[in-house]
């Protein structure tokens, strides 16, 4: 039994947890597995592109940063979704990330500022 296996057996041992969600950190895509932790990685990255869409100057956007944030989430949005199971967690958060790069993309070129 690996150290994540036996941390998680540790947490669902506690008699604190309600029923539901002792099911959650067993579940095969709960907190345990990578399932939970990638689309939560891919937020991180929208949640800093949507707080520069907010905040920051256009000149400050980099159209080929944005690009390849647009350009990435697009595709692997498409293999979340046709690879089974559907990791449907990592298909929206791979979503949000494209639109954010999108906005940010045209954000820039409606300013009119050089590449």
């Amino acid at each position: 039994m690996g150290p994540i296996k036996k941390l998680q057996a540790f947490v669902c041992a506690q008699t604190f947890w309600p029923q539901f969600m002792v099911r959650w950190f067993q579940a095969e895509k709960g907190p345990f597995t990578i399932f939970f932790y990638c689309p939560l990685a891919k937020c991180g990255i929208s949640v800093a592109n949507i707080y520069d869409i907010i905040k920051k100057p256009v000149d400050t956007i980099n159209p080929v940063q944005q690009s390849v944030i647009a350009m990435s989430g697009t595709l692997f949005a498409r293999w979340c979704w046709i690879l089974k199971p559907r990791q449907f967690m990592l298909v929206f958060a791979n979503s949000v990330m494209a639109s954010t790069g999108i906005i940010q993309l045209w954000r820039k070129f409606q300013s009119g500022q050089s590449v």
